[in-house]
């Protein structure tokens, strides 16, 4: 066996002589690689899938390409750590996953949703990947310490024992959940109650090596709550594995060193990476990862989100490695960033040493200091690898030459160099040079504004090149929902909040219809607009169309249907629900409504409001009856019909293209931003959406 051998990086640098007099002299740096000392240990980088409803929505073989990319190792992202949304009902952030339990005296249903075959499809490509879990709210049932902690360690047993799925990492608290204390004002604190409580039903039940992670806090804290819960709270410090805290980068320069006086890893548990859109987003990553894992010494990091799955009406639709957001067609695209994790990812493993670099600049002259580098070695074997980024405008022009001089305990093998220059598609991730060290070393020339790795590893792969064409969302479109998907769920649809399932009917009529099933209102994590259930469909593209919906209610509130939905392309946070809606009540009113813009964007308080533009009611409506509900748009004339008679024909000009969407609204509440303790269960069926009959 080979002895085991650390080291560390000592930079040398060598300048040619008068550089400042010749525009063409090039930097050289010696780097040694000596057996001495390790930063700390990498345990893994990894996503969250938070949008992945239409990737889910695709054909074969485009669906299997794009789970490889994410979780095959040695191609694409290959990714090492899977953290999935245990769903609640309601939105998460721009998307609604359903909670595998929705109240208190109810059977598990473990087969809800997408999240347990996306998980399968993971292990299924890479059964060393790590699975991680956290929910951003809590059905209305959870509402002790102990319900709570139940419903948490309820999704670990599940996956367990209905899908052989092994949790490895498990959220100790709700998503950026905070507490008041009491007495104290604008004074927050962690829940550390239900973590204690959750560590126990694992350790009771054959689950003492699923690790928590605690407390998940968002950016806006600065100094990180749980470091305090941790030092006054024994019992809390026990319960906890890992230090997991979000966005890093934006909170404030570094974590505070107490953080590392407790012996647990510190992970970014969720950190932004950019746009699949921006090919710059691609360097940013590197950065960041190299930020967190040699300035902050974390030991992993995980970004949000996976791929962009969703509608470019829904927020931060943009955000992920890959866009995936046309199943009919099968076209993808690739984004920088999915590379930029190539570039650790398809190199190195979980379990592999950060070393300690010391400086670990690429370029340093005066106080000038340019790109940087970070070094892994696999303490179990002689490979190395490193990471090099020069996509820094204080860079030479003409690169460097680098000389690296390779010491006992690292391979002598043959090195291979991999080269991204991500402002050109065509250079992503690219084997540039098959590299023979001579005498222990090796020489690589660096370009300016490109990211390198040098590996003893093989087998990396670049990925498909042969992806369809772009296509429009099928119109005329219809779906009178026969066909049962495994997972009862709608094909194309796309879940703001609530939970819209495929669902056997027996109001009146035979067959299968789509039903908003959640009866009683999950607690939301954030406080964003949108407080019902909504699902929406189709092409922003969509101008004039006729809308049609056959729909019963099943309790007292009210169903709507829009059209011309939120028409606009932004990547921020909003979700203002712009666009026409018809709604009828129980009791047969109707109102056709415009819901404007906020008159003043900068205040975050006004959502805009819902504008009655008609209203009337109807006789012989009820509950448990069907009705067919219209809405037809013709340039600025929006018209409504109830039964096919039309009820209402207004001008307006608000707005002039946008999808369709579906939503319901509790008996208490006035509109969709409406908070109510009930949600009304609706069921549509028979939609249609087409060209206008002129």
């Amino acid at each position: 066996m080979k002895k085991a051998c650390l080291f560390c990086i000592a930079i040398v640098f060598i300048m040619s002589a008068n550089p400042a007099n010749s525009q063409n002299s090039v930097t050289t740096t010696t780097i040694n690689l000596n057996a001495n000392q390790v930063l700390h240990t990498f345990e893994g980088l990894g996503a969250i899938p938070s949008y992945e409803k239409l990737l889910y929505d695709y054909p074969e073989p485009q669906r299997s390409e794009l789970l490889d990319y994410l979780f095959l190792p040695n191609f694409g992202a290959a990714l090492q750590v899977l953290k999935v949304e245990i769903g609640y009902d309601g939105n998460n952030t721009a998307v609604s996953w359903p909670a595998y339990k929705r109240s208190l005296n109810e059977t598990p249903d473990f087969n809800r949703g997408y999240v347990w075959w996306l998980m399968k499809e993971a292990k299924k490509r890479n059964p060393d990947i790590l699975l991680s879990a956290l929910h951003w709210g809590y059905p209305s049932w959870a509402k002790t310490t102990e319900q709570k902690a139940e419903f948490i360690f309820g999704f670990v047993k599940g996956a367990k024992e209905v899908h052989a799925l092994h949790i490895d990492y498990i959220g100790g608290n709700m998503n950026e959940e905070y507490t008041k204390v009491e007495g104290i004002k604008s004074q927050l604190r962690v829940n550390t109650a239900v973590t204690i409580h959750l560590r126990k039903l694992l350790n009771e039940n054959g689950f003492k090596d699923v690790k928590i992670v605690a407390a998940d806090e968002g950016a806006m804290v600065k100094e990180f709550l749980v470091l305090d819960s941790l030092s006054k709270n024994p019992a809390y410090k026990q319960a906890v594995d890992v230090i997991g805290v979000h966005y890093k980068g934006r909170a404030t320069d570094l974590m505070p060193a107490k953080a590392f006086d407790f012996g647990k890893p510190v992970w970014s548990s969720e950190d932004s990476g950019g746009g699949y859109k921006d090919y710059r987003s691609g360097y940013g990553w590197v950065n960041q990862i190299i930020r967190l894992l040699l300035d902050v010494k974390m030991n992993g990091l995980i970004r949000w989100s996976a791929t962009a799955s969703v509608y470019d009406n829904m927020p931060w639709a943009s955000n992920g490695f890959m866009e995936a957001k046309e199943p009919w067609s099968g076209r993808y695209i690739i984004g920088s960033n999915l590379w930029a994790f190539s570039h650790f990812t398809q190199f190195i493993r979980p379990g592999w040493k950060i070393l300690d670099t010391k400086s670990s600049y690429l370029f340093e002259k005066d106080s000038v200091k340019a790109g940087r580098y970070i070094a892994f070695r696999d303490n179990k074997t002689d490979q190395y690898a490193v990471v090099l980024n020069t996509y820094d405008p204080k860079f030479p022009v003409t690169g460097i030459e680098v000389e690296i001089n390779l010491s006992e305990g690292l391979s002598t093998a043959t090195a291979y160099l991999w080269r991204s220059d991500f402002m050109e598609p065509a250079a992503w991730f690219c084997q540039t040079d098959i590299i023979h060290p001579s005498k222990g070393k090796i020489r690589i020339h660096l370009d300016k504004g490109c990211v390198y790795t040098l590996s003893t590893s093989t087998n990396q792969r670049k990925g498909i090149t042969d992806i369809p064409d772009a296509g429009q969302f099928p119109f005329p479109y219809q779906d009178n929902f026969e066909t049962t998907d495994p997972q009862r769920l709608a094909k194309y649809f796309i879940d703001a909040n609530g939970v819209f399932e495929i669902f056997t009917t027996d109001g009146g009529r035979k067959g299968k219809v789509l039903r908003q099933v959640v009866r009683e209102a999950p607690v939301m994590w954030h406080d964003r607009p949108l407080k019902q259930p909504l699902t929406e469909i189709g092409d922003l593209n969509w101008k004039d169309y006729r809308f049609e919906v056959d729909l019963l209610l099943e309790n007292e509130g009210k169903a709507l249907i829009g059209g011309r939905f939120d028409g606009k392309k932004e990547n921020n946070g909003n979700y203002l629900l712009e666009g026409y809606w018809l709604s009828i009540d129980h009791k047969g009113q109707w109102q056709l409504l415009r819901k404007d813009l906020p008159l003043n964007k900068n205040d975050k308080k006004d959502n805009g409001a819902f504008v009655t533009m008609a209203s009337g009611q109807i006789t012989g409506f009820g509950l448990h009856r069907w009705i067919n509900l219209r809405m037809e748009f013709d340039g600025k004339l929006i018209r409504a019909f109830i039964d096919r008679k039309k009820v209402a024909e207004v001008t307006d000009g608000a707005y002039t293209n946008g999808n369709v969407i579906l939503g319901s609204v509790g008996v208490d509440g006035a509109d969709m931003f409406s908070k109510t303790d009930t949600w009304c269960n609706a069921q549509f069926d028979n939609i249609k959406v087409e060209s206008i009959d002129r």
